[in-house]
């Protein structure tokens, strides 16, 4: 079985870029608020040079709070168990038309995850190879809700003007007050 795997270094030139546009971001800027020199910024932009895993934060601060697309792409890229940013051509990119995309697939999610509740309750030591096609049709539903999911909340973010990563925060300190997760630094 595959494991995640840290990617130390990463291409972000396709977001960056759309970052640097859509924020009305200029190059020489976040060159001075991350300390490295305006040609690398527009090494990193172009795909030339990697981000390297020691320089996010610093890239992360320097673009602001409207860096949410920056953020997704990131840690699907580093670490790829988080969704990518939906950029293809064949999908408009604003708020309703990405919660009109993500009602049929939470739809979807949930009948599949309706279909598998039988295959939960098996003991894992007594699963059978008939017993493992709901569940795997349960995962890969649920990922195409979470897709759209965070992309929609990225978009309304964007239009709103709310910084995804300081309302996430605020929502992961009412989930610990809950007893959802325990606390995080």
């Amino acid at each position: 079985m595959n494991q995640a795997k840290l990617n130390r270094k990463i291409n972000i030139s396709r977001v960056l870029g759309t970052t640097i546009k859509e924020g009305k971001l200029v190059q020489k800027e976040i060159a001075r608020r991350m300390h490295v020199t305006p040609s690398a910024i527009a090494h990193l932009k172009k795909g030339d040079m990697p981000l390297q895993f020691e320089n996010i934060e610093a890239l992360m601060k320097a673009t602001g709070k409207q860096n949410q697309f920056l953020a997704m792409e990131i840690s699907n890229k580093m670490v790829g168990i988080t969704t990518p940013v939906i950029d293809g051509d064949k999908i408009m990119k604003e708020p309703l038309a990405m919660a009109v995309k993500t009602m049929p697939e939470l739809s979807q999610a949930m009948t599949s995850i309706q279909k598998s509740m039988d295959e939960m309750t098996i003991p894992s030591d007594q699963l059978k190879k008939e017993n493992l096609e709901d569940p795997e049709e349960l995962v890969k539903e649920c990922f195409d809700a979470v897709l759209y999911l965070m992309n929609l909340i990225a978009y309304v973010c964007k239009a709103f003007g709310f910084s995804m990563q300081d309302m996430l925060k605020q929502r992961v300190k009412r989930w610990v007050m809950k007893g959802i997760v325990k606390g995080v630094d």
